[in-house]
């Protein structure tokens, strides 16, 4: 929270609303944001843990600027963040669009790097969201967006996917290359820490693929390179778990959903793990590779 709060501090366009929901935080994470002093802060609180989608729909109901930005408190604004998104809507005219920058990936070891990615150009801005989804700290979208399109509080980890491509099926998005600022990964988190991502994420992609603005606009290669790649992660798990009928369940859809691996790299992997559980063939090739090891 607090290094989420110094880097507000930073920023050198200063005219801005700070709006910040305390998620029923067990910490003292509310004690922390009431001492900071910041431009026009409005502090929120939610009675009951409620995941961040119903955080994020509150604070921007209750934002009164023209363009909204997100930062969660383990994520930091780099001093000319909001300079860059200022100087670019000047640019464009003030459009009623959604903007994105690029971020600093900084993991849990502590080291931060650029986490590249290409432009957005003239691609299909939904193959390219479906791949490269922005995270919330690198957008700015005008408001008026956001009092019609709404984070969907029934796909939580997915629902800023799912808000950008309805935001791309109705308004404009604009890349921004500038790195503005740092993502950062835990342990804990989402990301990384959720033993259940990816059976979450197989449901939600499904979830998402169905809804009717949408399910004309996504390129079917797109949609299902995701889906192999959660039935990927899932036939590992399986593997893990020595659940081999899973495995070779999971193993099949991924390899024919996205023949070329999700990555590029997961065909091998793949193979392996199925010619390892073969009756007969599983149990030589293992014996033969001990074997070329000794």
């Amino acid at each position: 929270m607090s290094q989420a709060l110094d880097s507000l501090k930073r920023q050198t366009f200063q005219d801005f609303e700070v709006i910040i929901v305390d998620d029923a935080s067990t910490d003292n994470s509310l004690e922390v944001a009431l001492k900071y002093d910041l431009p026009n802060k409005k502090i929120l609180k939610n009675e009951v843990n409620s995941e961040r989608c119903v955080s994020r729909n509150k604070g921007f109901d209750a934002a009164e600027g023209k363009y909204i930005c997100f930062l969660d408190s383990d994520d930091v604004f780099l001093p000319d963040h909001l300079q860059t998104f200022y100087n670019n809507l000047v640019r464009l005219s003030q459009p009623k669009a959604m903007l994105f920058t690029n971020s600093y990936l900084k993991l849990p070891e502590g080291e931060t790097e650029k986490k590249p990615v290409p432009e957005l150009g003239r691609q299909n801005v939904f193959a390219y969201l479906l791949k490269y989804t922005p995270n919330p700290a690198r957008v700015c979208i005008e408001k008026t967006i956001l009092d019609e399109l709404k984070f969907d509080v029934n796909i939580p980890g997915l629902e800023d996917l799912d808000l950008w491509l309805h935001i791309a099926a109705k308004y404009p998005v604009a890349h921004i290359p500038e790195y503005t600022n740092v993502y950062c990964l835990y342990e804990d988190s989402y990301t990384l820490g959720d033993v259940k991502r990816y059976e979450k994420e197989l449901s939600f992609f499904r979830y998402i693929f169905k809804k009717p603005a949408l399910r004309k606009l996504l390129p079917t290669a797109s949609k299902n390179r995701l889906l192999s790649m959660c039935h990927y992660h899932l036939a590992v798990k399986s593997d893990q778990n020595h659940s081999i009928s899973k495995m070779y369940a999971h193993a099949f859809r991924s390899f024919f959903l996205y023949p070329k691996g999700y990555n590029g790299k997961t065909n091998k992997p793949l193979f392996v793990m199925c010619l390892y559980n073969f009756p007969i063939f599983g149990r030589l090739f293992k014996a033969a590779k001990r074997k070329m090891s000794a």
